[in-house]
């Protein structure tokens, strides 16, 4: 994200924008968008992460695969009605990665080439990181370290899948594979820019005063500074830190480590990132002009990239108290599993004795949501008569048992270790691992209702059976079309049309 936030400021350097430019005025076609929010942000509101807009949905639909192919700027305009704002306008700090995906149709849009290119001729040659890019080579032995996860017994799981977001919805906010050496490169050339130093690498990163601004607070009520600019999160030690990584989700606010207690005041810039086996923590320290790397090819049962730079950054500044991080880690563990735990005994609790659900080939099916462009494939379990399968985007490497829950909902949830083998987050709401089905008149299933996040959209993801002719039928039978006999055709004609088409059913 720091590096889009410095593609971007290049163009306001060369006049090409501002900072305070509404989106309407540099993209073609906003306007007929038809969405509100777009009409007054800005590019800060999009780097600021505060536009009030969530991004969970697609983070969630994007877990544990490749995610879909990323919108051209003229679909993603169209497009953006489907993006949930659960928070207000400018009031409120809300990460979410479609910002970055719009300044990269931006870059696009202004410098003519696509963001990878911009970056590698504009950032990264310019400041000699040889070993950054957002197209890497998968190819073995080619210098790319292997993804791997952490088990709860402590064991390494190497990852069968290859975080790959070349051209996705999420390459400009997560799409970046580089290297110690060069992140230290960065980290040193956007300090020294940001006092305008001579010792800044020629003229290659522009308006870094603004971008390490304080341009929204975070996670409020906090006396000391705790704020985002753009693509850095900054904090004042002493203070919480590691806000955007999987450690916060372990504590409650009020009961977060406080990193530095004990020691001077001090300005830290950081910002976190990774996906499935990977983790990292960037933190900079203007003051002294230091800064500390970590990067991981390993997500830990707790966010160890977290724990480990803190312990460098300690013995870095010789913090008068030092922290037992072992401790640390070992409680961060010990809650992740604990939540696991949780996540089975609510799912056994909130089980109701209900009926037992119908012939399980009546479930079977493709099921589509248009809006996300995203499918759900359920099909019939060869390992087990009383299961489903179900598959997210027809994948193979996400094929899961569907186990019956109560009357016409199941449920898919995992073990921990099978969580994390898989690569999905460790999402533990009881309510994201159920899929309800709504069923047609004869007991066949017409759609599938997934609540796969509350806060953002409540009556939960609506996917329906593929086989539109039957489903229009239906819908007709369902507005009382079938009682018009004399216009329409007697209601036996029609459910026996119905009939005909299920029974053409592709499984």
């Amino acid at each position: 994200m720091s590096m889009v936030a410095a593609g971007v400021g290049k163009l306001v350097e060369d006049k090409k924008l501002q900072w305070t430019t509404l989106l309407r005025e540099i993209l073609p076609g906003i306007d007929d968008a038809g969405v509100y929010w777009t009409y007054r942000t800005t590019i800060t509101d999009l780097l600021a992460h505060r536009c009030g807009l969530d991004g969970e949905i697609e983070t969630l639909l994007a877990d544990g695969g490749n995610n879909n192919a990323q919108p051209s700027l003229e679909v993603l305009l169209k497009t953006l009605d489907r993006i949930p704002g659960t928070l207000p306008h400018r009031e409120s700090w809300l990460m979410c990665p479609w910002g970055y995906t719009l300044a990269a149709h931006i870059i696009e849009h202004i410098s003519g080439q696509p963001l990878h290119e911009y970056l590698q001729d504009q950032v990264f040659r310019p400041l000699g990181m040889t070993s950054t890019t957002l197209r890497p080579s998968f190819e073995e032995g080619k210098n790319l370290a292997r993804p791997h996860a952490s088990l709860g017994n402590g064991e390494v799981d190497p990852l069968k899948l290859q975080p790959d977001f070349t051209d996705t919805l999420f390459e400009a906010s997560r799409g970046a594979y580089s290297t110690v050496s060069d992140l230290l490169i960065w980290t040193k050339e956007t300090m020294a820019a940001s006092h305008n130093s001579e010792a800044s690498t020629s003229t290659v990163l522009k308006q870094i005063p603004y971008i390490l601004s304080n341009h929204i607070a975070m996670q409020n009520p906090s006396l000391s500074e705790r704020s985002y600019g753009f693509g850095w999160a900054r904090a004042q030690l002493p203070g919480v830190v590691g806000l955007l990584g999987g450690n916060s989700r372990l504590w409650e606010m009020d009961k977060q480590p406080v990193f530095g207690a004990g020691s001077e005041s001090r300005l830290m810039i950081y910002h976190q990132g990774g996906g499935p086996g990977y983790s990292s923590f960037l933190a900079m320290f203007p003051e002294t002009q230091s800064a500390v790397v970590v990067l991981m090819n390993t997500t830990a049962t707790s966010d160890a990239a977290d724990w480990i730079a803190r312990l460098l950054i300690e013995s870095l500044f010789d913090f008068a108290t030092p922290t037992d991080y072992v401790r640390l880690a070992e409680q961060g563990r010990t809650r992740a599993l604990e939540r696991f735990a949780t996540l089975h005994s609510r799912l056994t609790e909130e089980r109701i004795q209900g009926a037992p659900p119908l012939p399980l080939d009546r479930y079977v099916g493709v099921y589509n949501n248009e809006k996300y462009k995203y499918t759900l494939r359920v099909t019939l379990s060869s390992e087990s008569e009383s299961d489903l399968m179900i598959s997210f985007q027809g994948l193979d490497s996400q094929r899961y048992p569907l186990r019956h829950y109560h009357d016409h909902e199941f449920e898919w949830s995992m073990s921990y270790d099978e969580m994390k083998k898989s690569g999905r987050y460790d999402i533990t709401d009881p309510s994201y691992y159920k899929m309800r089905f709504e069923i047609y008149p004869d007991n066949r299933a017409a759609r599938i209702i997934w609540s796969i996040h509350d806060a953002s959209i409540p009556d939960g993801l609506i996917f329906e059976w593929k086989d539109e002719r039957l489903a229009e039928a239906w819908r007709a039978v369902r507005a009382g079309m079938n009682h018009s006999a004399s216009r329409k055709g007697s209601a036996i004609d029609l459910y026996g049309y119905l009939d005909i088409l299920a029974s053409k059913r592709t499984p």
